[in-house]
């Protein structure tokens, strides 16, 4: 487990990486064109939990996580054929995972959740303390700003950000340089910084 922090935020997310070699996706990857259809299923059982984490991060909204989590996979196992590996397997995946998102977003189809954290969801909640009351006002405090992020800054944050990914990795899904990246990040950060200190004041 490692933990990502939105430094001057006092906000900090855990995060649980579960990186794997590339050769050992490959295979996954050649058994499955092969016909053993038991490889997709440990392919999902080893991503589920990231590109869930991404629908969630967009939508903040548990249902349709769901349901973009499943349609990540029935896309994957349609076109995995078609992969030509230059990626890896998890930024191909999370990129499915992060254009079905946005196209949801985007679309305003999105209802409000309960806001309860991704690791509520996994785990099921415990008893609720003032301080976990407190962080996780924090963190909705955080997400209502992250809404107000223009779409490349707020999709590259998420991405960078939340799921602990490389420059080049978030470049390969956004389609763009990892100094573009490196510049939304950037610009995400300060803007953000605007408006939680706007959200302190007013």
């Amino acid at each position: 487990m490692t933990t990502t922090s939105l430094q001057g935020f006092g906000v900090t997310i855990q995060v649980n990486p579960q990186a794997i070699p590339t050769s050992e996706d490959q295979a996954l990857v050649q058994r499955f064109l092969d016909g053993e259809e038991s490889a997709f299923t440990q392919i999902t059982l080893k991503y589920r939990k990231q590109v869930y984490a991404v629908a969630y991060r967009f939508t903040r909204n548990h249902a349709e996580a769901d349901d973009l989590t499943q349609e990540t996979f029935i896309r994957a196992y349609n076109g995995l054929a078609n992969f030509r590996q230059e990626a890896s397997l998890k930024t191909w995946l999370l990129k499915i995972c992060t254009n079905l998102s946005i196209n949801l977003t985007r679309s305003g189809r999105v209802t409000k959740d309960s806001g309860d954290a991704v690791e509520d969801h996994d785990h099921g909640k415990g008893a609720v303390s003032e301080a976990r009351l407190i962080q996780e006002q924090r963190h909705e405090e955080l997400y209502a700003a992250i809404n107000q992020l223009p779409p490349k800054q707020k999709e590259t944050l998420l991405l960078k950000t939340f799921q602990d990914m490389t420059c080049e990795e978030v470049a390969k899904i956004m389609k763009c340089s990892p100094g573009t990246v490196k510049a939304n990040v950037f610009n995400a950060v300060k803007k953000l910084r605007t408006l939680l200190k706007v959200g302190v004041n007013s």
